[in-house]
């Protein structure tokens, strides 16, 4: 009988029994998780916006503007498969905990200086804390839901990070104006609230009960991944090559001669709080109507808005401060509530593809699925800013963003290809085993 047992247990991969938490636990887990998510997010927001002014680049020089932006995902996308496989083996608390510590201490150092060279490197020092911030945020969102209310789960994450972003973003608008004389003092602020929030976090969040294999390799990395979920990756990494060239968005702002960006708060506003609306509501949906479907309503979405974005920016950029609403729509015209309908859709994609990840990723390599969804997102972040640079120095706005809609399209359509390829793959290995299952 213990023979019999141990067989069915797997000697390779031996756990132990422990009681698995309930929901009130995991309720309480995931909430503190967002709430921390949240904090962390209020830094980057605020630094997204003050950035561009205290690098203080030349508006000829947005190639420049957009390598120094660059260097922090890429140094994410490096280090987030290294990361993941730290998270499976050591933790997520530890990871978390010490990311969130190193970005108030990298932070604190760039708010002493706006030298080119130290901003520079601790800003891409910041890339690796982000990504143990990340990846084991998202591990510990896997570990405490399930299947069926997994895309809700990852649809509540996107709805923190949104949050965060804008709270951070107007937080960053109020420094700019605050902090004037020196916008260092900003950083120095963001730097004691990232530090409150990891002491918070410290005590707080606690470590999920998740499965552990000591025995780690690349190739068993690889293994757990599926043809779907390879076939998914293209329009994920076109995905985050768009969220690069969003993020350049304030340079462009800059560029058009906008010296108040407060004038755009209550938009930026607007568009995080349809995109955390958005991704609550689509993540619910995948759970009903499964993770394909809701992708594809989000593809569609995102393209059709890169493709007016460029003539929507353009004419919202004109508007002066203080202009009624009712002239501003006048100016603007109808194609806003296209554009924000489009938008919306594409809030689709991101919680969608997450529990797609999610639900493939075998429960011992969940961190290392995750670090290879921060892989794509910080690759294609550095790679998005750096093309958006470029194409604003090449063609102005109008260059900027059908390059982006040309790429999403170009790498929708391989994932279209690959996707449709393995399944029929899956159904030609079901006929011939139907086939070969037949008596003669």
């Amino acid at each position: 009988m213990r023979k019999r047992i141990s067989v069915l247990i797997g000697e390779e991969h031996r756990e132990p029994l422990v009681k698995s938490p309930s929901w009130l636990s995991k309720l309480g887990t995931l909430s503190i998780l967002y709430v921390s998510v949240f904090l962390t997010r209020i830094g980057f927001g605020s630094i997204l916006i003050i950035f561009p002014i205290y690098l203080n680049i030349p508006a000829s020089m947005s190639s420049l503007a957009g390598i120094v932006t660059a260097l922090y995902p890429a140094v994410e996308g490096f280090s987030a498969l290294p990361v993941g496989t730290f998270v499976d083996l050591r933790g997520r608390r530890r990871a978390f905990v010490a990311g969130m510590a190193m970005i108030s201490i990298l932070t604190f150092l760039i708010g002493l200086s706006n030298n080119l060279v130290l901003v520079g490197s601790a800003h891409a020092l910041e890339g690796l804390a982000a990504a143990m911030v990340t990846v084991a945020s998202l591990t510990m969102i896997t570990d405490l839901t399930v299947k069926e209310n997994r895309g809700a789960g990852m649809g509540g994450f996107d709805l923190a990070n949104l949050a965060g972003y804008g709270a951070g973003m107007l937080l960053g608008l109020a420094f700019s104006h605050i902090f004037a004389s020196n916008l260092g003092y900003s950083f120095l602020v963001i730097s004691a609230v990232m530090g409150a929030s990891a002491v918070f976090v410290y005590f707080a969040l606690h470590e999920p009960v998740h499965s552990s294999n000591e025995q780690r390799s690349l190739r068993g990395i690889y293994e757990t991944f599926t043809g779907e979920v390879i076939g998914i990756l293209p329009v994920w990494f076109a995905l985050t090559i768009v969220l690069g060239f969003f993020l350049f968005l304030p340079r462009l702002v800059k560029n058009a001669g906008v010296t108040d960006l407060a004038q755009s708060a209550p938009l930026i506003l607007l568009a995080l709080i349809v995109l955390g609306v958005g991704a609550v509501m689509f993540g619910r949906l995948s759970d009903k109507i499964g993770r394909m479907k809701t992708m594809l309503i989000g593809a569609l979405g995102e393209l059709g808005f890169l493709l007016v974005l460029p003539d929507l920016f353009q004419r919202l950029i004109v508007i002066q401060p203080g202009t009624p609403w009712i002239e501003s729509y006048n100016m603007v015209g109808p194609i806003i509530f296209v554009g924000g309908i489009l938008f919306f859709l594409g809030s689709a994609l991101i919680p969608s593809i997450l529990a797609y990840i999610g639900d493939k990723a075998a429960k011992e390599f969940r961190g290392s699925a995750m670090g290879l969804y921060s892989l794509i997102l910080s690759g294609g972040i550095a790679i998005g800013t750096v093309l958006a640079g470029i194409s604003d120095d090449l063609g102005g706005v109008q260059a900027v963003f059908y390059s982006a809609a040309i790429i999403f399209g170009g790498l929708g359509l391989t994932s279209a290809w690959l996707l449709r390829k393995q399944q029929g793959m899956a159904r030609q290995t079901g006929n011939l085993k139907s086939s070969v299952s037949k008596p003669i």
